[in-house]
């Protein structure tokens, strides 16, 4: 996608002024007939008040009147986030520096006329990180500057594009101190004879369009990074951690085996990337630092926030969640997308209706691999397809997929986007078991989007409404009429029908429970209009709870003569620590306007949970079809 050559020189701005003679692919439009490529320069070394310097090269157009844009949004990412409005100052200037005039419309779009006299645009950059109070920027898909750092550069945060000029050649340099080293996707490859500069080194990136720039994230901090090559595809990891408490190499051997899973799972007759780079920034979570973790995926790299105060066992298993599902994406949509993901428009963009094909299966995947590499248990696998179908149910079971998918940018669909990790995931689980009957256990939904994969590629979009024909020409009959009813229809989906073909099916179980918590769901919650505590009604009680008469609705004024309000129930929690089965216990509680004295000894807490089972008695075609659906 794009080649890096480091140049050390102290001839920075003059030099980057040099015309290039390399050649591009010609345009189709008028307006870049004669532009051969955009220069584009940052400065990370004279960051002033928090925002670097930018400034954009173009020449050799022919129009009058041109704009340039930053993107509203970008591909990845499910709302508008609308760039521009980090960008200062932005001036145009012609050949010998006189000052063109410049128009803002919007937050992303500076209008400039007498367009065939340009020469250079400037302008300073605000980074997003430190501001997350006042936008809703989700902390991966942003920027971070700390001067002498740490620099986050989701580029197209930094550099925007011309009316009609997407596809030209992008040529960047970054100028950046001498102490930071460069992470991203790509092969440094440096002259036989750099030029020393005790100050600072440039970096130099060619991308073949604007595209191409907006799918390279690039991070510089001090170097904490490790490789290591699995199944031919080459793995950079590199990590920011401010407090120096994570290490590359300590975060490696987690981080390979899952990628090694992954790369077994997937197989080798699929393209797929000849190299990959996870840029880890942890984050302190101060006021003035990102808060939004997760991650962002991009062709052949991953950008993922974290908090640092992870433990290494908990930022493992965050990393696993997260970069195996963003890893995945090398798959969908990167191998198999529409025309809307193809033909992007950044500021008003067309969103496609299969949100369930480019998020749902990803996600189903990054659970998938995980049971048929060995990494969880049977019963682990089963409690997060429960979870995820206990949780699509707070969303509307009743709205079409591909109408959400198709308006994810508004309301109400808008609010119901979290569901394509839930729903989305589960529809590609019932594609699974279909496909799986349907042949006998030999084929899945990873054999379905391996054939799409053939089909299409990265280079040759769908046509969004063909893609259930197709996908019937390349599975069953059944898996159309599947997404017809459930995705491109409003029909609710019976998961347990599913599951059934695999010999699974809901069952509950006891298990231990806190006083008043239980998986963070609290059992008691304060009145809107008082301090008081109430017991609510949606959530079961527990069996100490039962046992001592407590009913949903009560409130709770006191326990053993000490009173409990909003104001002191953490003192409730940890006085409950102190508890000994057995011992006697007295609540006072209003019902229904009237208090009244519960008495009773202390049980030990438990609950019942939900569960999926797999069933003991099952025909052996079923108990095969399971086998072969989680590789057991």
């Amino acid at each position: 996608m794009l080649k890096v050559l480091r140049i050390v020189t102290s001839l920075f701005v003059a030099w980057l002024l040099v015309p290039f003679l390399a050649g591009c692919k010609p345009s189709q439009t008028a307006v870049v007939n004669n532009v051969s490529s955009i220069i584009a320069s940052i400065d990370l070394v004279n960051v002033v008040d928090d925002k670097v310097k930018v400034e954009i090269q173009v020449s050799d157009i022919d129009e009058d009147t041109i704009s340039y844009y930053l993107p509203k949004i970008v591909p990845g990412t499910y709302q508008n986030n609308d760039y521009g409005k980090f960008i200062e100052d932005l001036k145009v200037f012609d050949k010998i520096g006189n000052q063109l005039p410049v128009e803002k419309y919007g937050n992303n779009r500076w209008k400039i006329n007498n367009a065939t006299q340009i020469h250079k645009l400037s302008y300073w950059v605000n980074d997003t990180f430190d501001t997350e109070d006042s936008h809703d920027i989700f902390s991966p898909t942003g920027s971070n500057i700390s001067k002498n750092t740490n620099f986050v550069l989701n580029l197209y945060a930094f550099v925007g594009y011309f009316t009609a000029l997407k596809e030209v050649k992008y040529k960047l340099f970054i100028k950046h101190p001498k102490n930071l080293a460069v992470s991203a996707s790509s092969k440094e490859i440096l002259p036989d004879k750099p030029i020393d500069n005790p100050n600072y080194d440039v970096d130099y990136f060619v991308y073949r369009r604007y595209a191409d720039v907006v799918d390279s994230p690039l991070m510089y901090s001090s170097p904490n990074q490790v490789t290591f090559t699995i199944n031919g595809i080459e793995i950079l990891l590199s990590v920011y951690s401010p407090n120096h408490t994570h290490t590359a190499e300590r975060l490696k051997p987690e981080m390979e085996r899952m990628i090694r899973a992954q790369s077994n799972f997937i197989g080798n007759n699929i393209e797929t990337t000849k190299n990959y780079s996870i840029l880890l920034y942890l984050s302190t979570t101060r006021q003035d630092d990102a808060k939004g973790f997760g991650a962002l995926e991009h062709s052949s790299s991953t950008v993922a926030v974290l908090p640092e105060s992870l433990s290494l066992k908990k930022l493992n298993a965050a990393l696993t969640d997260v970069i195996s599902h963003e890893f995945f994406h090398i798959l969908t949509p990167i191998n198999i997308h529409s025309e809307e993901i193809h033909n992007f428009d950044y500021n008003n963009p067309k969103m496609s209706q299969h949100l369930w094909l480019y998020e749902g299966t990803t996600e189903y995947f990054s659970l998938l691999f995980q049971i048929t590499q060995g990494l969880i248990t049977k019963e682990q696998f089963l409690e997060r397809i429960l979870d995820k179908i206990e949780t699509s149910k707070r969303f509307d079971d009743h709205m079409s997929f591909a109408l959400m998918s198709e308006n994810i940018l508004k309301a109400p669909f808008r609010e119901n986007y979290r569901n394509v990790y839930e729903k989305g995931a589960l529809i590609s689980m019932c594609i699974d078991i279909m496909m799986r009957e349907n042949s006998d256990g030999i084929y899945g939904i990873l054999d379905l989007i391996k054939n799409l994969s053939t089909r299409f590629g990265q280079n040759t979009p769908f046509k969004d409404d063909e893609l259930i024909a197709v996908i019937e020409e390349v599975s069953y009959p059944e898996v159309s009429n599947f997404l017809k009813a459930h995705v491109i229809g409003n029909q609710p989906i019976d998961y347990n029908f599913y599951l059934d073909k695999v010999g699974v099916a809901l069952d509950s179980k006891e298990v231990a429970s806190s006083y008043f918590i239980h998986e963070q769901q609290p059992f008691v919650k304060g009145l809107e209009s008082s301090n008081q505590i109430v017991f609510v009604t949606t959530i079961p009680l527990n069996s100490f709870l039962k046992n001592i008469g407590v009913k949903g609705g009560d409130i709770l004024s006191s326990i053993n003569d000490k009173a409990y309000t909003i104001k002191n129930i953490y003192d409730l929690f940890g006085d409950s620590n102190a508890w000994k089965v057995g011992d006697k216990i007295t609540f006072r509680v209003k019902r229904n306007g009237k208090e009244i004295t519960l008495q009773s000894t202390i049980v030990k807490p438990t609950v019942q949970k939900m569960i999926l089972k797999q069933k003991t008695e099952v025909r052996p075609k079923t108990k095969d079809l399971f086998k072969k659906w989680i590789n057991d």
